[in-house]
């Protein structure tokens, strides 16, 4: 652990320097004005994946965005642990409201942020979280300490309702097979306290028609 733990301070400037070019791609999934960004951003995650250490890195085509695969089995005798990330980000309006450009990066400290943060569209949502388990997968691999299998999805459709994971997810079942899923985009309750989220909410979609009476009726007479 010492030495993966000295690696990633080692190339701590360069992980920041990466997740910032990163973050200087206009990756909105929302606007078809984005289309070649955001296809450029699954193409950059595609290449830090294969940087890293991961074999079998794939664009994969949807009917949609790309999802981004990579993966690196050790062992099948092993534990397998599937990543989940998204590459795309919300759409940065309104701009006035932005201090610096929302695809132009920049560290600052803050009260909260005593040693500095990124800011940017997609630094908290998503590109910074699943940027970090990239990185610490990299350091593993780099350093030999890799304890299990490791498998990458990183979808470009998360912000627009994920319509095409669905389908992929359905048809690579046993490219995606694993023990454990850790997805990158969840919660941090401080900045002093690791969070482990166990849980999400997920959506219901429903359709509630509605019937009364043909007339106003007074509150007071009338309903529960």
């Amino acid at each position: 652990m010492s030495t993966t733990l000295s690696y990633i301070q080692e190339n701590k400037q360069r992980f920041l320097d990466e997740l910032i070019d990163l973050l200087k791609i206009a990756s909105i999934s929302a606007d078809p004005a984005y289309n070649q960004d955001v296809l450029q951003c699954a193409d950059a995650v595609a290449k830090h994946l294969k940087n890293a250490g991961a074999d079998n890195v794939e664009i994969c085509e949807t009917k949609g965005y790309p999802v981004v695969f990579g993966e690196k089995i050790l062992d099948k005798n092993l534990p397998t642990v599937l990543v989940y990330g998204h590459y795309d980000v919300q759409p940065a309006d309104p701009i006035e409201l932005w201090e610096s450009g929302p695809f132009e990066p920049v560290v600052k400290k803050t009260e909260i942020h005593p040693e500095g943060a990124v800011f940017a569209r997609g630094a908290a949502d998503d590109k910074g979280q699943f940027f970090m388990h990239l990185k610490a997968f990299e350091a593993m691999m780099k350093t030999n300490s890799l304890p299990c299998n490791v498998k990458f999805i990183i979808e470009g459709e998360e912000e627009v309702g994920s319509a095409s994971l669905a389908d992929f997810l359905e048809s690579n079942k046993e490219k995606l097979a694993c023990d454990v899923i850790l997805v990158s985009d969840t919660s941090l309750y401080s900045m002093d306290q690791p969070t482990v989220t166990t849980g999400l909410r997920g959506l219901s979609y429903v359709e509630v028609e509605i019937e009364g009476p043909n007339r106003d009726l007074h509150s007071g007479l009338y309903g529960g």
